[in-house]
Protein backbone atom coordinates (compact mmCIF):
# COMPACT_ATOMS: atom_id res chain seq x y z
CA UNK A 1 0.00 0.00 0.00
CA UNK A 2 1.24 3.44 -1.08
CA UNK A 3 -0.37 6.51 1.29
CA UNK A 4 0.15 9.92 0.36
CA UNK A 5 -0.45 11.85 3.53
CA UNK A 6 0.02 15.26 1.85
CA UNK A 7 -1.92 17.07 -0.39
CA UNK A 8 -3.95 19.95 -1.28
CA UNK A 9 -6.96 20.77 -3.41
CA UNK A 10 -8.37 24.45 -3.27
CA UNK A 11 -9.69 26.99 -6.18
CA UNK A 12 -6.90 29.35 -6.63
CA UNK A 13 -9.50 32.27 -7.68
CA UNK A 14 -11.33 32.25 -5.06
CA UNK A 15 -9.69 30.71 -2.32
CA UNK A 16 -5.89 32.84 -3.02
CA UNK A 17 -5.49 36.55 -2.86
CA UNK A 18 -3.17 37.73 -6.22
CA UNK A 19 -0.38 38.08 -3.34
CA UNK A 20 -0.24 35.24 -2.27
CA UNK A 21 -0.42 33.35 -4.88
CA UNK A 22 2.80 35.57 -6.43
CA UNK A 23 4.88 34.60 -3.33
CA UNK A 24 4.02 31.35 -4.18
CA UNK A 25 5.78 31.06 -7.26
CA UNK A 26 9.17 30.90 -5.09
CA UNK A 27 8.15 27.77 -3.68
CA UNK A 28 10.56 25.81 -6.42
CA UNK A 29 13.26 26.86 -8.18
CA UNK A 30 11.03 25.93 -11.59
CA UNK A 31 7.55 27.53 -12.63
CA UNK A 32 4.65 25.64 -10.96
CA UNK A 33 1.23 25.81 -11.30
CA UNK A 34 -1.02 26.03 -7.63
CA UNK A 35 -4.23 25.18 -9.51
CA UNK A 36 -5.80 21.94 -8.83
CA UNK A 37 -8.95 20.15 -10.50
CA UNK A 38 -10.62 16.90 -9.60
CA UNK A 39 -9.70 14.95 -12.87
CA UNK A 40 -6.12 15.92 -12.90
CA UNK A 41 -5.51 15.42 -8.89
CA UNK A 42 -6.71 11.55 -9.60
CA UNK A 43 -4.45 11.31 -12.51
CA UNK A 44 -1.59 12.32 -10.24
CA UNK A 45 -2.48 10.10 -7.30
CA UNK A 46 -3.07 6.94 -9.20
CA UNK A 47 0.07 5.95 -8.26
CA UNK A 48 -1.43 5.69 -4.46
CA UNK A 49 -3.44 3.68 -3.04
CA UNK A 50 -5.17 6.51 -0.26
CA UNK A 51 -4.45 9.99 -0.02
CA UNK A 52 -5.07 13.14 2.46
CA UNK A 53 -6.13 15.90 1.08
CA UNK A 54 -6.78 18.93 3.11
CA UNK A 55 -7.24 23.13 2.21
CA UNK A 56 -6.08 25.96 4.43
CA UNK A 57 -7.55 28.56 6.72
CA UNK A 58 -4.79 31.30 7.39
CA UNK A 59 -5.93 34.83 6.25
CA UNK A 60 -3.03 36.08 7.70
CA UNK A 61 -1.27 35.04 4.42
CA UNK A 62 -4.59 35.26 1.76
CA UNK A 63 -5.45 31.21 2.01
CA UNK A 64 -8.57 30.45 3.06
CA UNK A 65 -10.23 27.43 1.78
CA UNK A 66 -13.52 26.10 3.31
CA UNK A 67 -13.60 22.78 5.38
CA UNK A 68 -16.92 22.23 2.54
CA UNK A 69 -14.74 22.77 -0.14
CA UNK A 70 -12.80 19.79 0.82
CA UNK A 71 -15.90 17.75 1.80
CA UNK A 72 -17.13 18.38 -1.45
CA UNK A 73 -13.73 17.04 -3.32
CA UNK A 74 -13.78 13.92 -1.32
CA UNK A 75 -17.30 13.06 -1.61
CA UNK A 76 -16.03 12.17 -5.26
CA UNK A 77 -13.73 9.34 -4.41
CA UNK A 78 -14.91 8.72 -0.96
CA UNK A 79 -13.08 4.81 -1.63
CA UNK A 80 -9.61 6.93 -2.57
CA UNK A 81 -9.53 10.31 -0.73
CA UNK A 82 -9.72 11.29 2.95
CA UNK A 83 -10.38 14.68 3.77
CA UNK A 84 -8.75 16.99 6.92
CA UNK A 85 -10.29 19.90 7.74
CA UNK A 86 -8.20 22.95 8.57
CA UNK A 87 -8.54 25.42 11.09
CA UNK A 88 -7.95 29.17 11.96
CA UNK A 89 -6.75 28.98 15.99
CA UNK A 90 -6.79 33.38 15.70
CA UNK A 91 -10.41 32.78 14.81
CA UNK A 92 -12.97 32.97 18.23
CA UNK A 93 -15.01 30.84 16.40
CA UNK A 94 -12.65 27.69 15.78
CA UNK A 95 -14.06 25.71 17.59
CA UNK A 96 -17.61 25.46 16.59
CA UNK A 97 -15.35 25.30 12.79
CA UNK A 98 -13.85 22.08 14.04
CA UNK A 99 -17.34 20.60 15.37
CA UNK A 100 -18.81 21.46 12.41
CA UNK A 101 -16.56 19.56 9.89
CA UNK A 102 -16.47 16.73 12.74
CA UNK A 103 -20.01 16.14 12.93
CA UNK A 104 -21.35 17.06 10.22
CA UNK A 105 -18.74 16.99 6.99
CA UNK A 106 -17.27 13.76 8.79
CA UNK A 107 -13.64 15.20 7.74
CA UNK A 108 -10.94 12.61 9.45
CA UNK A 109 -7.96 14.61 10.81
CA UNK A 110 -7.14 18.41 10.98
CA UNK A 111 -4.83 20.23 9.11
CA UNK A 112 -3.23 23.33 11.28
CA UNK A 113 -0.51 26.23 9.67
CA UNK A 114 0.73 28.07 12.35
CA UNK A 115 3.45 29.34 10.32
CA UNK A 116 0.56 30.73 7.72
CA UNK A 117 -2.18 31.78 10.25
CA UNK A 118 0.37 33.40 13.17
CA UNK A 119 -0.79 31.42 16.29
CA UNK A 120 2.17 29.41 18.41
CA UNK A 121 1.22 25.46 18.58
CA UNK A 122 1.76 25.66 22.27
CA UNK A 123 -1.08 28.33 23.23
CA UNK A 124 -3.29 27.25 25.68
CA UNK A 125 -6.15 28.40 23.82
CA UNK A 126 -5.60 24.99 21.71
CA UNK A 127 -5.56 22.66 24.39
CA UNK A 128 -9.41 22.02 24.00
CA UNK A 129 -9.14 21.01 20.18
CA UNK A 130 -5.81 18.70 21.53
CA UNK A 131 -8.22 17.15 24.00
CA UNK A 132 -10.71 16.80 22.04
CA UNK A 133 -8.46 15.32 18.80
CA UNK A 134 -6.61 12.90 21.16
CA UNK A 135 -10.07 11.77 22.54
CA UNK A 136 -11.54 10.99 19.20
CA UNK A 137 -8.55 9.79 17.61
CA UNK A 138 -8.35 12.70 15.10
CA UNK A 139 -4.64 13.44 13.38
CA UNK A 140 -3.19 16.44 13.71
CA UNK A 141 -1.10 17.50 10.34
CA UNK A 142 1.01 20.51 11.09
CA UNK A 143 3.10 22.73 8.65
CA UNK A 144 6.50 22.79 10.28
CA UNK A 145 9.84 24.50 9.15
CA UNK A 146 9.78 27.19 6.57
CA UNK A 147 7.46 28.34 3.69
CA UNK A 148 7.56 30.88 0.94
CA UNK A 149 5.14 33.33 2.36
CA UNK A 150 6.16 36.84 3.05
CA UNK A 151 3.96 37.51 6.15
CA UNK A 152 4.77 33.83 7.79
CA UNK A 153 5.71 33.46 11.61
CA UNK A 154 8.84 31.80 11.57
CA UNK A 155 9.15 31.52 15.32
CA UNK A 156 5.78 29.87 15.35
CA UNK A 157 7.20 26.65 12.84
CA UNK A 158 10.01 25.59 14.74
CA UNK A 159 9.89 21.68 15.31
CA UNK A 160 11.09 21.95 18.95
CA UNK A 161 7.63 23.88 19.93
CA UNK A 162 5.99 20.11 19.63
CA UNK A 163 7.85 18.52 21.94
CA UNK A 164 5.62 20.59 24.45
CA UNK A 165 2.27 19.73 22.58
CA UNK A 166 3.21 15.90 22.46
CA UNK A 167 4.53 15.95 26.07
CA UNK A 168 1.25 17.09 27.32
CA UNK A 169 -1.10 15.24 25.18
CA UNK A 170 0.88 12.20 24.66
CA UNK A 171 -1.93 10.08 22.66
CA UNK A 172 -2.51 12.43 20.14
CA UNK A 173 -1.37 11.08 16.78
CA UNK A 174 0.87 14.56 15.09
CA UNK A 175 2.70 14.87 11.92
CA UNK A 176 5.08 17.61 11.41
CA UNK A 177 5.17 18.30 7.43
CA UNK A 178 7.78 18.99 4.98
CA UNK A 179 10.83 17.15 7.96
CA UNK A 180 10.18 20.75 9.00
CA UNK A 181 13.16 21.73 6.88
CA UNK A 182 15.38 23.51 7.28
CA UNK A 183 15.66 22.58 10.59
CA UNK A 184 15.66 18.32 9.90
CA UNK A 185 17.68 17.69 12.79
CA UNK A 186 15.62 19.52 15.48
CA UNK A 187 12.60 17.59 14.29
CA UNK A 188 14.53 14.33 14.32
CA UNK A 189 15.09 15.56 17.72
CA UNK A 190 11.09 14.85 18.64
CA UNK A 191 9.86 12.25 16.46
CA UNK A 192 13.17 10.16 17.95
CA UNK A 193 11.25 11.10 21.73
CA UNK A 194 7.29 10.74 21.35
CA UNK A 195 5.70 7.59 20.03
CA UNK A 196 2.95 9.13 18.58
CA UNK A 197 4.98 12.18 16.73
CA UNK A 198 5.39 11.44 12.67
CA UNK A 199 7.08 13.83 10.15
CA UNK A 200 6.26 13.50 6.17
CA UNK A 201 8.81 13.77 3.96
CA UNK A 202 6.80 15.67 1.14
CA UNK A 203 7.48 18.83 -0.73
CA UNK A 204 11.92 17.37 -0.03
CA UNK A 205 12.96 15.60 -3.10
CA UNK A 206 13.37 18.33 -5.46
CA UNK A 207 16.28 20.05 -2.85
CA UNK A 208 18.01 16.40 -3.59
CA UNK A 209 21.62 17.09 -1.66
CA UNK A 210 19.48 18.71 1.62
CA UNK A 211 17.29 15.57 0.90
CA UNK A 212 20.24 12.78 1.26
CA UNK A 213 21.16 14.44 3.81
CA UNK A 214 17.98 14.92 6.12
CA UNK A 215 17.34 11.22 5.59
CA UNK A 216 20.80 9.92 6.58
CA UNK A 217 20.33 11.93 9.87
CA UNK A 218 17.35 9.87 10.38
CA UNK A 219 18.91 7.15 9.20
CA UNK A 220 21.67 7.08 11.61
CA UNK A 221 19.23 8.67 14.46
CA UNK A 222 17.17 5.53 13.72
CA UNK A 223 13.99 6.93 12.98
CA UNK A 224 13.49 6.19 9.43
CA UNK A 225 10.38 3.85 10.56
CA UNK A 226 8.87 7.43 12.10
CA UNK A 227 8.54 9.04 8.22
CA UNK A 228 5.49 8.59 5.94
CA UNK A 229 5.15 9.22 1.91
CA UNK A 230 3.32 12.24 1.40
CA UNK A 231 3.99 14.74 -1.90
CA UNK A 232 2.54 17.92 -1.52
CA UNK A 233 0.52 17.83 -4.55
CA UNK A 234 0.63 20.65 -6.45
CA UNK A 235 3.92 21.48 -5.58
CA UNK A 236 5.15 18.21 -6.72
CA UNK A 237 3.59 14.54 -7.17
CA UNK A 238 3.41 11.34 -5.77
CA UNK A 239 5.39 9.63 -8.92
CA UNK A 240 7.88 12.36 -8.82
CA UNK A 241 8.71 12.15 -5.09
CA UNK A 242 8.81 8.28 -5.53
CA UNK A 243 11.52 8.72 -8.08
CA UNK A 244 13.28 11.41 -6.08
CA UNK A 245 13.28 8.95 -2.93
CA UNK A 246 14.49 5.92 -5.18
CA UNK A 247 17.56 8.09 -6.99
CA UNK A 248 18.55 9.21 -3.72
CA UNK A 249 21.43 7.57 -3.47
CA UNK A 250 23.25 9.01 -6.49
CA UNK A 251 25.03 11.20 -5.10
CA UNK A 252 27.36 7.92 -3.05
CA UNK A 253 28.29 6.67 -6.77
CA UNK A 254 32.21 6.40 -6.95
CA UNK A 255 32.87 7.98 -3.57
CA UNK A 256 32.75 6.79 -0.19
CA UNK A 257 29.70 8.47 1.36
CA UNK A 258 27.47 6.21 3.48
CA UNK A 259 24.30 4.93 1.04
CA UNK A 260 20.43 5.43 2.71
CA UNK A 261 18.97 1.76 3.25
CA UNK A 262 17.28 0.61 0.08
CA UNK A 263 14.87 -1.38 1.97
CA UNK A 264 14.35 1.66 4.85
CA UNK A 265 13.02 3.67 1.09
CA UNK A 266 10.81 0.96 0.11
CA UNK A 267 9.49 0.96 3.69
CA UNK A 268 8.93 4.74 3.62
CA UNK A 269 6.77 4.47 0.05
CA UNK A 270 4.79 1.86 0.94
CA UNK A 271 4.24 2.64 5.12
CA UNK A 272 0.87 1.98 6.31
CA UNK A 273 0.68 5.62 7.54
CA UNK A 274 -3.09 4.70 7.88
CA UNK A 275 -3.05 2.53 10.50
CA UNK A 276 -0.18 4.27 12.20
CA UNK A 277 -2.53 7.37 12.36
CA UNK A 278 -5.71 5.28 13.61
CA UNK A 279 -7.19 6.14 9.90
CA UNK A 280 -7.47 2.40 8.75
Amino acid sequence: MIVDVHTHAWDVERHMTEEFVKQASIARTQPISMAVNFDDYMQAMAKVDKAIVFGLKARLVGLYVPNEYIAQFVAKAPDKIIGFMSLDPTEPNFMDDFEHAYHDLKLKGIKLGPIYAGFDPRSRKLDALYAKAQKEGLPILFHAGTSFVRWGYLEFTRPYLWDEVARLFPELKIVLAHLAHPWESECIAVIRKHPNVYADISGLHYRPWQFYNSLMLCQEYGVMHKLLFGSDYPFTTPEETIKGLRSINRFTNGTSLPRISETAIEELIHRDALTLLGLS
